[in-house]
């Protein structure tokens, strides 16, 4: 499942480490249709960093684990993320409908 060592948090992040976790944020917020400067995407960003440093590197394994957590932990906390979501989507729908 790990991909590489556990890393340090102090470990730099090379230019291909932030193409893949920019890829799966923008993957992620958009199969879940949120904005990406949302609390709820800034959540998402930092689960993937944390992911990433604990050798999670492949992009597939980042999204079940990001989708795991999306649907286990971050929706049935009422956080505010949870709310930031919920407005996203509305406000998706609703734009949908004039389209």
């Amino acid at each position: 499942m790990l991909d590489r060592p556990m890393r340090t948090n102090t470990e730099a992040l090379y230019p291909n480490d932030l193409d893949t976790l920019r890829a799966v944020f923008n993957a992620m917020c958009q199969e879940f249709a949120i904005l990406p400067d949302s609390a709820a995407a800034h959540s998402i960003a930092r689960e993937l960093v944390r992911l990433f440093q604990t050798g999670m590197t492949e992009a597939a394994m980042l999204k079940i684990a990001v989708r795991a957590r999306w649907h286990g932990d971050w929706k049935t906390e009422g956080s505010s993320a949870t709310f930031e979501v919920r407005r996203s989507q509305s406000a998706a729908s609703f734009s949908k409908c004039w389209r």
